[in-house]
């Protein structure tokens, strides 16, 4: 098996066992910050870096930051229909707001997108 495989899946599990373990103690905001932690996107960056060239690693960079306002609406449209929703309920129309905006930001970036 793919060592690769194996160090990201132990990271994924790492990360989800201290949100579960942080959302349990009296520091349970703390739990919104871990998700943030880039250890994803450092993977991400990484192979982007290593198999592309500058100019791919410098546009996945910019379309990353751009990403940020895809995770707020997110964040904003789940505190919003938490209040009128359970949970589940609220946590799947957010994920639809997400996936809508997604879509739309990555069909603006490919329109709008300059050659670097």
């Amino acid at each position: 098996m793919d060592l690769q495989i194996i160090i990201k899946s132990f990271i994924g599990f790492i990360i989800v066992f201290v949100i579960q373990l942080l959302s349990r103690s009296k520091y349970y905001i703390l739990s919104a910050l871990v998700p943030l932690f880039p250890s994803m996107a450092i993977f991400s960056y990484y192979f982007v870096g290593k198999q592309g060239n500058a100019e791919k690693l410098q546009e996945t960079i910019i379309f990353g930051m751009i990403s940020l306002i895809t995770y707020f609406a997110f964040l904003l449209s789940l505190l919003i229909f938490s209040r009128y929703y359970k949970i589940v309920t609220a946590i799947v129309l957010a994920s639809g707001v997400w996936f809508i905006i997604a879509i739309v930001q990555t069909l603006l970036w490919n329109y709008f997108k300059k050659p670097f």
